[in-house]
């Protein structure tokens, strides 16, 4: 079961867009929660939903980007329209939204089952739901409710680390601290919680994937050169599921950078692809000097920078948002797409 919880938006476009694939018979309104008198009357237009939450709203004026909108996909057809609205109407009550409004829309045109929920981040007293951590929360107790604890997803994250062929153990304790862990000795550590330990004498240390190498320094000699480094590394991770793992230390330019192949389970060395200074070089830095780049590098971070996203790797760090795959579901686009043009929100709150 994988969650999403959506971009926040100053309006109630999600409610607008699922009623479009409502219409078309590519959806169906599974519940409608909370919503008072609204409820008791025999036809209800879609703008009556919205005027509801927008009423509500105002109440917090406060809030610029009030609306919440999360996705929940079961792989395949292995939850039911039905199993899937109980574990949404489940989730939504820890994570404080039992009471709200909300409505439940059931997607059934795409390979992979799933629900949209839209609801309000302001409650009936004025007050912003609680979004703190609100995408390590949404994913732990979406694992509470299917039965998997935080010990079980580390021992399934430690037994996909061990899937990769990786050469060293920097590699392999790499892959791991991408998904959000921390080291005490052979412990796997997440915000300061044990939750496993690791026998790394007895980790299988294997030979690179020489023909992956040739196919990734063909990639990478065809685009890194006609793109700047945050699009390369975008592009890298969207087109062929490799991320770029730069490595930096005490606010020092970059050293070195690994490349973790997520596509087809590899660890590599990111000089054996390409030296990182002819990766930093020629047009991919159109518009960036070095120095402005290695400003960023060390203004973010003193450890790493991730495929373009600079992030420090601090224990009480959220995890990146899950991310769900809806390639069938073209109209999904209009939520989250990438071509959406981004609202400057500096200094307003969520």
């Amino acid at each position: 079961m994988v969650v999403k919880i959506l971009s926040s938006a100053a309006t109630f476009n999600g409610i607008k867009y699922n009623f479009e694939k409502l219409a078309t018979g590519r959806a169906e309104l599974m519940r409608v929660a909370n919503f008072g008198s609204l409820q008791g009357l025999d036809k209800v237009r879609v703008e009556d939903y919205r005027n509801y939450l927008l009423m509500l709203t105002e109440r917090n004026t406060r809030i610029k980007q009030p609306q919440f909108h999360a996705v929940i996909s079961t792989k395949g057809q292995k939850h039911t329209n039905e199993e899937l609205t109980a574990i949404g109407e489940k989730w939504m009550a820890v994570m404080g939204y039992e009471k709200q409004p909300y409505l439940v829309f059931f997607h059934k045109d795409t390979d992979d089952n799933h629900i949209h929920i839209v609801s309000t981040r302001i409650n009936r007293d004025g007050k912003k739901i609680s979004s703190e951590y609100e995408h390590v929360r949404a994913v732990s107790t979406m694992n509470k409710i299917m039965g998997l604890d935080e010990d079980q997803q580390a021992l399934k994250d430690i037994d996909s680390a061990k899937a990769y062929r990786f050469s060293t153990l920097a590699q392999f304790k790499l892959i791991l601290e991408e998904k959000g862990y921390i080291f005490q000795d052979n412990n796997l550590v997440k915000f300061g919680k044990k939750l496993a330990k690791i026998d790394f004498d007895n980790l299988a240390f294997k030979e690179q994937n020489e023909a992956r190498i040739r196919q990734l320094k063909a990639i990478f000699s065809k685009y890194s050169a006609t793109l700047k480094t945050d699009d390369f590394a975008k592009y890298m991770g969207e087109k062929h599921g490799v991320k770029l793992v730069f490595h930096s230390k005490d606010g020092k330019p970059a050293y070195g950078y690994t490349i973790i192949d997520d596509a087809q389970k590899n660890v590599f060395k990111g000089s054996a692809i390409m030296p990182l200074k002819e990766l930093l070089s020629g047009s991919i830095h159109e518009g960036t000097s070095n120095t402005a780049l290695n400003q960023q590098i060390s203004g973010a971070s003193k450890q790493n920078f991730r495929s373009g996203s600079f992030q420090p790797k601090e224990t009480n760090e959220p995890l990146p948002p899950v991310r769900i795959s809806l390639a069938h579901d073209v109209d999904d686009e209009k939520v989250h797409g990438r071509r959406r043009k981004k609202k400057n929100t500096r200094g307003q709150s969520r």
